[in-house]
């Protein structure tokens, strides 16, 4: 079981605009667990993005409501430039894929980008600027300012060598994921020799509140302060339950 974002709220669906790079975006943040119509929502909108006749990564509707019953994912993340049908998504994972540990701890945690999927609206429109952009940024000011975390992870196949190839220069190049478990393997001590997904890492995140601030999932419904009880719980996880970014 992955571990969930802060939310005092009471909520789990949150939507506003940010800007980046000059564009303003829309974004629609899903922070778990859900109860219908969210639960549905999210099944809906994730299970059933197309790309050329067919699901984005395999992630099919099956595939969502498995994430959501096992409670594989941190948060459901979707993006569009203000004006344009054309979205950008992907799921957020907090979870200890690296140190070798059998217990998980939130300390030893990375946040990990997952299931990223650019996909055309009905107009068929594609936007100058690719919308993953902003949701990478929207992903790491919502990792840095709400569980201060200061670097960002996601995972490439390297069984295919051009997917491999490919996706490391997108990622380095355009997104600023400078280093990976291939040339440092302090990345990710655990994923060694003979692994088939590299890692890659983000480091040293900076908050920008100005372009958007996430102390609103710090405001409790209603006001005032909230008795809690913490309760020891036991974090399981299967490393083939979550789809990786591929081309």
């Amino acid at each position: 079981m992955a571990y969930k974002f802060k939310n005092n709220t009471g909520r789990h669906k949150f939507t506003g605009t940010f800007s980046y790079n000059s564009l303003n975006y829309e974004y629609i943040l899903y922070l778990p667990t859900f109860i219908d119509p969210e639960r549905s929502e999210v099944i809906t909108k994730f299970g059933n993005r197309m790309q050329k006749g067919k699901a984005c990564l395999d992630v099919t509707e099956d595939v969502v409501i498995n994430y959501l019953d096992r409670g594989d994912v941190s948060a459901f993340v979707i993006v569009n430039e203000v004006g344009s049908d054309e979205t950008a998504s992907g799921t957020m994972q907090i979870y200890d894929w690296c140190s070798g540990n059998s217990k998980q701890l939130l300390a030893n945690a990375y946040v990990w980008i997952n299931d990223v999927c650019r996909i055309l609206g009905p107009s068929g429109v594609k936007t100058t600027v690719s919308p993953i952009g902003a949701l990478f940024y929207f992903m790491e000011q919502l990792t840095v300012q709400n569980i201060k975390k200061s670097d960002i992870y996601l995972f490439v196949d390297t069984h295919d060598e051009t997917n491999k190839t490919v996706l490391t220069k997108i990622y380095s190049k355009n997104y600023g994921f400078t280093v990976n478990s291939i040339d440092d393997t302090t990345i990710c001590p655990s994923n060694g020799a003979g692994a088939t997904l590299m890692t890659m890492k983000k480091p040293s995140l900076v908050a920008d509140t100005t372009s958007i601030n996430f102390d609103f999932l710090m405001k409790r419904k209603g006001g005032g302060k909230r008795r809690t009880r913490y309760t020891k719980r036991k974090h399981c996880y299967k490393k083939n339950t979550i789809k990786r970014n591929k081309k």
